[in-house]
């Protein structure tokens, strides 16, 4: 009875101090570590990686080259290409001044190149779709594999669940319990591993579904420039008129479009840096082969920091989306810098293994990721940060 009266005269001491905020919060911390917006640097055509001219760390300017790629396969499509106008133009000029015997034996050797390209675009054709036959076959396998895989996650959640209630009965051992949490740890990280070798499937299948239509397209190309052949020799031989003219300017402004996309591709053997930033990791060497839609370099972006934390799902209803939130750093004591709330997840998950103790793990939390807008000269990423939401009674 004495020990009551005593908690309460103790109790009544700190509620009567001044400043005293034991029953009147004003805010809430949460922790999270700080990371860089991450930008990739993809090649957008293939071949040799002739120069490598960035290293993990650099600080790079919008268009600064960080990457060249063997230009001379580019370069001699551009230069076929500046041929086939060229020869396009001479045609028409020549149609334009009235056909001759030597006009005539040369449309006759580009019907004959024009079926050499259609043999060569159908080979491509069927060989694009054999490819793929083969992505297809890899995306159904390994999303078989990821929905075994979710099946088992589920399955060792529901174990765990069960230990958790076992556990706080005291019905099993610490270790015991430990071990289903390691499970649904493997588990999940079988499910994320699987969940990335599916998309990297899916993006070789969209790549092959490229390769497929671009094999279609010249095909139709090879035989659409057949029959302009095939017309323009037979205008020849009765004689040029307006519906030959008309032909000959088609081809005239079709040989000026492939020009234009050879100069394009050329353009695109020089990797440039898409923004300011810094090179956050580099995935090539000089030497290596580069192939359409692979990422040579990882970027972080100048002026973007975001920081995730994890609130209860109690605590929900105190962050939306565009509000401000303090943030607190151990190397800048006594200074609060401002974020916003960009996104909060619509699901429920474990806390990180990173981030609480055991214990804390078991509940469940709702990642918050907020975009640091204030002191993005003194914060960096790794940085540990303390986030500061609105108080209870703020939030009323």
């Amino acid at each position: 009875m004495y020990r009551r009266f005593l908690l309460f005269c103790l109790a009544g001491s700190l509620a009567a101090l001044p400043g005293c905020t034991w029953f009147q919060p004003r805010e809430w911390p949460l922790s999270g570590t700080i990371e860089a917006v991450e930008l990739p640097v993809v090649a957008e055509v293939g071949g040799l990686l002739t120069a490598v001219k960035v290293d993990d760390g650099a600080v790079v300017k919008k268009g600064q080259v960080l990457a060249e790629i063997d230009k001379r396969s580019y370069q001699a499509s551009v230069r076929e290409a500046e041929a086939v106008l060229a020869q396009a133009q001479a045609r028409l000029e020549e149609a334009q001044a009235g056909s001759r015997d030597s006009t005539i034996r040369r449309g006759i050797a580009a019907v004959d190149q024009a079926d050499a390209a259609i043999r060569l675009a159908e080979a491509r054709q069927k060989q694009a779709e054999a490819g793929l036959n083969r992505a297809k076959e890899l995306v159904d396998q390994v999303a078989s594999q990821l929905e075994g895989a979710k099946q088992t996650l589920a399955y060792q959640e529901n174990r765990l669940r069960e230990a958790a209630r076992l556990y706080e009965r005291g019905a099993i051992a610490k270790q015991e319990y430990e071990a289903k949490q390691e499970a649904v740890n493997q588990a999940r990280t079988q499910v994320n591993q699987l969940a990335a070798q599916l998309e990297a499937a899916r993006s070789q299948y969209a790549a092959a579904r490229e390769d497929v239509a671009a094999a279609v397209a010249q095909t139709g190309t090879a035989q659409a420039q057949r029959a302009g052949a095939q017309a323009e020799l037979d205008q020849l031989k009765e004689g040029s008129t307006d519906y030959a003219i008309r032909a000959l300017l088609a081809a005239r402004d079709q040989a000026q479009a492939r020009l234009e996309q050879a100069r394009l591709q050329l353009e695109k053997a020089v990797i440039t840096a898409p923004e300011d930033g810094v090179v956050l990791r580099s995935s090539v060497t000089q030497g290596e082969v580069a192939k359409p839609g692979a990422t040579l370099f990882t970027m972080r972006k100048g002026d973007h920091l975001e920081l995730k934390v994890y609130i209860p799902e109690a605590e929900l209803g105190r962050v939306r989306p565009g509000e401000t939130v303090g943030i607190q750093v151990d190397a800048y004591p006594g200074e609060t810098f401002r974020g916003v709330i960009s996104a909060v997840a619509d699901k429920a998950e474990f806390t990180p293994k990173n981030v609480q103790t055991p214990d804390e793990r078991t509940k469940l939390v709702f990642a918050v990721t907020i975009r640091i807008s204030e002191g993005l000269d003194k914060l960096k990423p790794g940085m540990p940060a303390d986030v500061l939401l609105p108080g209870k009674e703020d939030a009323q």
